[in-house]
């Protein structure tokens, strides 16, 4: 299996940083009902009090890394990621066999 993991920090603040999160949340969890190659989803936003924190953090899990490939080109994913793309400051990943 392939553990995909995902971090974001917006460039928004207060309503719409919630707003941003909470829609691409949403859209994202749903994925594995749409791309079989998707094996389950976790989305995580940052709610503690330190300054600094990314905002959003994505678990995502595939077979192998034919499926991660096949969940990020697909067209359900890129939907998802529209919803933040214009407001992403900065993103890091890391994927890993586990």
């Amino acid at each position: 299996m392939v553990k995909h993991i995902v971090m974001f920090r917006l460039n928004a603040e207060g309503e719409k940083l919630a707003q941003l999160a909470g829609d691409f949340k949403k859209a994202i969890e749903a994925l594995p009902a749409k791309i079989e190659a998707l094996k389950l989803v976790e989305v995580g936003i940052n709610d503690g009090p330190a300054q600094g924190n990314w905002h959003i953090v994505l678990t995502a899990i595939c077979d192998d890394y034919q499926a991660l490939d096949t969940y990020s080109a697909h067209p359900e994913h890129l939907a998802c990621v529209a919803i933040i793309k214009a407001d992403v400051a900065s993103r890091a990943c890391v994927d890993y066999l586990e």
